[in-house]
């Protein structure tokens, strides 16, 4: 692996540690602290993801969640294996794609 690469992975997971401290705050503040949202139920989680702005913070909370924790993963066995950074990376970026693409259907059903 090349210093650059190693340099943007870690540059971009302290990134990310602050974008998600940013989506989950909004995640919790609409959740929790909104007058009319103390009670969840399916219908009410439907009405918010009808919003732009709460699907917005969703697909980012989904991306940062994402690539924060797979990084890390990552971060951690080419630590130990050094030499199976090349799969590794590989692997993760495979089950990173396969979940995003998951997790946007996922939330696309809300929109209908």
């Amino acid at each position: 692996m090349g210093k650059t690469q190693g340099l943007w992975a870690w540059f971009l997971q302290r990134i990310t540690a602050v974008l998600l401290v940013f989506f989950l705050g909004t995640h919790f503040f609409v959740l929790h602290f909104v007058p009319g949202n103390m009670e969840i139920t399916f219908l009410g989680v439907q009405t918010r993801l009808k919003s732009a702005l709460f699907m917005i913070v969703d697909f980012g909370l989904l991306l940062t969640g994402l690539y924060h924790g797979l990084n890390g993963v990552r971060a951690v066995v080419i630590d130990w294996w050094p030499r199976l950074a090349g799969t590794v990376t590989w692997f993760l970026w495979i089950i990173g794609l396969a979940a995003t693409v998951y997790g946007w259907q996922t939330l696309l059903v809300f929109l209908r």
